[in-house]
């Protein structure tokens, strides 16, 4: 990518060098020649000058000035003959044109001629010219320097090009690995700014993209270890009935009775995890509480009868409809009721009471454990053993439905009390 860039940042000044260049140097040879004709002008009209005026009726030799080595000047006859100086010995187009009364140039061999004059009348010529190659030398030597300075420049112009293609190029590549890494579900390192805003543009797009997966990725681990733990209880309860009927054979009419309700069980489980791992959010459907709850108490009764342990449900009269996902509601209380049912002892309470506009939730046990208020809601590692992944999944289910989740009595006798508003109205944070 690095030599892409420099290839392509070489190509551009190059062609602008010799885009600019060309040109220039072709300016500058017609600009040598032009101030030569210019200069072989002055010179002839020096010499013209030089000419005495006798000439027309004596032939007086003009005496022409030092010219130097490089300027040949010669004066023709009206006969086209050379008289003097340096020149062809008979007159060329520029002198035939001087002698016919108008002053001639020839770039071609720089050459100027210019007529003499004696009472309005052509008496002689004057031709002036200097070598080719003494113009051409200066251009040379011109476009030589010419061509060094445009060597510095693409010198300079490949510096510039290497550091900016590095600047670029590596920003590229921590894109490119970033994308990698973002695939891979990882998280992204932090990097420093390019000051190239599409780069950054696109490093934020990357950001945002790898906290959406880390996020959904996180929202799949914590639904495969919410489901199994939610599937522990009612496969255990299923299993219990079915090694019971082994051991001692019963009515086989209640047996599949019972099997059926702890399907529905895990059906209902499942359907409900499902539908809380899409995390979609809208407008709750209003139900009354104190049928949940209600619900909530004929579901476990049996599994505390199984474990020799009585549920009491209490419920005060008029409690408030609210606006929740009963599926939600439905997995935090199992929650709460399973942990008192599997680590408590004694009489499990459930019981819910109008709180101002809201009301209140409670799930008790007479167990002589002490709770750490802090930690009991710690999501724990799978191999721990104890409460942990059970109540992190009620707390964080209630957070997600605007309801509060707390251990309002750490033990003896733990009592946790979950927080609700009635429909239409908000809980103080």
């Amino acid at each position: 990518m690095r030599r892409r860039l420099l290839t392509a940042m070489l190509l551009t000044a190059i062609v602008a060098v010799v885009g600019f260049g060309l040109p220039l140097a072709l300016a500058v040879q017609t600009l040598y020649r032009d101030e030569a004709l210019l200069v072989l002008s002055q010179r002839a009209s020096e010499a013209v000058v030089a000419v005495p005026a006798t000439f027309a009726k004596d032939n007086d030799p003009p005496e022409f000035p030092d010219f130097g080595p490089d300027v040949h000047a010669a004066l023709y006859g009206r006969d086209g003959r050379r008289l003097q100086g340096q020149g062809p010995d008979t007159a060329d187009e520029p002198v035939r044109q001087a002698l016919g009364g108008s002053g001639a140039a020839r770039t071609d061999d720089l050459v100027v001629a210019v007529p003499v004059s004696d009472a309005e009348r052509v008496v002689a010529a004057v031709r002036v010219s200097t070598p080719v190659g003494a113009v051409d030398a200066r251009t040379r030597r011109t476009w030589a320097a010419m061509a060094g300075l445009a060597a510095l420049v693409l010198a300079a112009a490949g510096l510039i090009a290497a550091v900016r293609s590095r600047s670029l190029a590596r920003p590229l590549a921590q894109l490119c690995d970033d994308a990698a890494a973002v695939g891979a579900g990882n998280q992204l390192p932090a990097r420093d700014d390019t000051g190239v805003p599409e780069i950054a543009a696109v490093r934020a797009a990357l950001d945002a993209a790898a906290g959406q997966l880390s996020a959904a990725l996180e929202r799949e681990r914590a639904f495969s270890a919410d489901l199994a733990h939610q599937l522990r209880t009612p496969l255990t309860s299923l299993r219990l009935r079915l090694e019971t009927e082994q051991l001692a054979p019963s009515n086989p009419e209640l047996l599949v009775s019972e099997l059926l309700g702890d399907a529905d069980r895990l059906e209902q489980t499942v359907d409900d995890l499902l539908l809380l791992a899409r995390d979609t959010s809208g407008p709750r459907p209003v139900h009354a509480l104190a049928t949940s709850v209600r619900e909530a108490g004929q579901r476990w009764t049996p599994a505390a009868a199984a474990a020799g342990r009585e549920l009491s449900v209490e419920l005060e009269p008029h409690l408030p409809w609210v606006a929740v996902s009963s599926a939600a509601l439905r997995q935090v209380l199992d929650v709460l009721l399973d942990n008192a049912l599997r680590h408590g002892s004694g009489q499990v309470t459930l019981s819910a009471a109008r709180v101002g506009t809201g009301a209140v939730v409670s799930v008790s046990d007479q167990g002589t454990r002490r709770l750490d208020s802090d930690g009991v809601f710690v999501r724990r590692a799978g191999a721990a053993s104890g409460t942990g992944i059970g109540l992190a999944l009620a707390r964080r289910l209630a957070e997600a439905e605007d309801m509060r989740l707390v251990l309002a009595e750490p033990g003896p006798g733990p009592a946790f009390h979950l927080v609700l508003r009635s429909a239409g109205q908000q809980l103080p944070r």
